[in-house]
């Protein structure tokens, strides 16, 4: 998925979504100080660490798992021990597109297991995110509504809460006594998580607890071509239902792009080799690239960024020598087990006039763009889904972690792999093998075990209703549709009416082309609900 627009005309400069400078605020905790300056730097540019590591041989067919895996443990060898701990709940997390956010609704989110509650303070304009549960009977607050005043307000009981937690208002309590001074008590306020916009995404912090840790790191920036005038970006997020090892996985594989996504972004005859080489890794991620045209380089920053730049050196007549740069940056999110928000943020510098984007000459929509990324996401989705059900099933028969057996239950001899034995190396030595779920115990079946292929790629569900652009189109592709069953309707009733027989033909024409472009509407709304993929049909 971190190719989701490699090869294909995507990408489109979004009014206002990369602003030429980034001031981030992080608003506070009622018991908490404010640091109203915070401000984040764009100083991220795509320049791996170089650490002395073994050079990257060539792979004979008979080099074992084992001895691949071990390069890429010597690598983390020299940045850090084996001892090293990820501290999960210690980072920031993008959990949507700010432009695919609704300002007058509260939106529900779950990250890292915990439910959470994203709403917009009208009054200072500052995006809030709350623990998804009333302090009075622990209903949902997502359920609720921005009320009148601009508080949060909680659908069972009409509880009111500022954008601080605190609460303002109880409609149950007696004007005098302890009932009227209940609002002012501790236990009345909801639980706030530190927040920040940045880049076009909003970020939150998974601990109510960690708000000087909040103030003082940075979250992960987007490469500064974004903000160039002379690249064109584009960006979509949808809900998957395959855990973040899985699509984090698939993320850190190139080579599976000419087949999984043939005629969508790779073609199967134009596969070969890539020998990748491990420049740098340790407990914050790693990186790495190949010398090849075109040329890839890869950046994991843990817990759910990945970053892929792509280099193509190519001669076009007229023009001449062009170097085409292509990014792919994913935010892997990790909201329960089996469960990952996949947010992408594409740009590149060539075929402009194909993509979303401010300029009058820039004429695709950003709808259209994203039924093309939808294609990427649903070439993934069975095979990611399959792959994980074997995985699972390897897991209970041995009782041991997938990470720790992962070059005994599969075969990954070349060189292609070496990005995925790179994370799962990490997950295993790192991150504990899993996030840091919160208050998941008794966990039922995954997903992806008990989905059908029409529920696994749904895209109504798992996109157009959290996408800003798509849930637009698809709401006036219903309300053309019905003009024209309606005008097919009155142009059928009329058709007998005249004398003149001209005219007569001129409605039943009308009504034939109300008709097909009612239908041909009905079609194309299949691109906003669900389209069938088949890989064998795809000649």
């Amino acid at each position: 998925m971190a190719f989701l627009l490699y090869g294909c005309a995507t990408t489109a400069a979004l009014p206002g979504l990369f602003p030429n400078s980034t001031t981030c605020s992080l608003s506070s905790h009622p018991s908490k100080p404010t640091n109203p300056s915070f401000r984040t730097t764009r100083s991220l540019t795509f320049s791996p660490l170089r650490v002395a590591a073994p050079p990257t041989q060539p792979v004979t067919s008979d080099q074992s798992n084992e001895e691949r895996e071990d390069e890429v443990v010597a690598v983390d060898d020299e940045r850090s021990s084996s001892s090293s701990k990820f501290l999960w709940r210690d980072h920031w997390y993008p959990v949507s597109l700010i432009e695919d956010l609704d300002t007058n609704r509260p939106t529900p989110f779950q990250l890292l297991g915990r439910d959470i509650v994203l709403w917009k303070d009208k009054s200072t304009a500052e995006w809030v995110a709350f623990d998804d549960k009333c302090p009075h009977r622990l209903a949902p607050l997502s359920e609720g509504r921005i009320d009148e005043n601009g508080y949060l307000q909680c659908s069972y009981h009409g509880w009111s809460f500022d954008k601080c937690g605190s609460c303002k208002r109880i409609p149950q309590a007696l004007p005098e006594g302890p009932e009227a001074r209940a609002v002012g008590s501790p236990r009345a306020c909801a639980t706030r998580f530190p927040t920040m916009v940045s880049q076009g995404l909003l970020f939150v912090w998974p601990d109510e607890n960690g708000w000087e840790r909040a103030s003082a790191t940075k979250p992960p920036m987007l490469p500064d071509e974004f903000e160039n005038p002379e690249f064109s970006t584009v960006t979509i997020q949808r809900d998957l239902f395959y855990g973040y090892d899985t699509l984090m996985e698939n993320v850190s594989d190139p080579s599976h792009i000419d087949f999984a996504h043939h005629k969508v972004t790779g073609r199967r005859d134009r596969a070969k080799p890539l020998p990748f080489k491990l420049e740098s890794s340790g407990p914050g991620g790693f990186a790495g690239a190949n010398d090849g045209n075109p040329r890839i380089s890869a950046k994991f920053v843990a817990p759910c960024y990945y970053m892929n730049k792509i280099e193509i050196d190519t001669k076009l007549p007229i023009v001449g020598e062009q170097k085409w740069k292509i990014w792919i940056c994913s935010f892997n999110v990790p909201m329960a087990p089996g469960k990952t928000r996949s947010i992408v943020c594409s740009a590149r510098n060539f075929f402009q006039f194909s993509m979303p984007g401010p300029a009058w000459w820039q004429v695709v929509p950003r709808w259209h763009e994203h039924w093309t990324s939808n294609k990427v996401y649903d070439g993934d989705m069975i095979v990611l889904q399959g792959q994980e059900k074997v995985f699972l099933s390897k897991s209970k028969e041995g009782s041991a972690d997938v990470n720790e057996q992962y070059t005994q239950i599969t075969f990954t001899p070349t060189q292609s792999d070496r990005f995925v034995l790179a994370f799962r190396n990490w997950l295993r030595r790192h991150g504990n093998s899993q996030p840091d779920w919160f208050g998941i115990s008794n966990q039922g079946p995954l997903p992806s075990t008990v989905l059908s292929k029409r529920q696994m790629l749904d895209r109504f569900e798992q996109h157009t209703l959290n996408c800003s652009s798509c849930k637009g189109a698809y709401t006036t592709f219903q309300t053309m549709q019905k003009l024209f069953i309606g005008a097919a309707v009155v142009f059928c009733a009329t058709t007998g009416i005249p004398s003149e027989m001209w005219i007569r033909v001129i409605l039943a024409g009308l009504a034939l082309l109300s008709s097909a472009l009612a239908y041909a509407l009905h079609e194309l709304q299949k691109n906003f609900v669900f389209v069938d993929y088949v890989h064998a049909e795809i000649e």
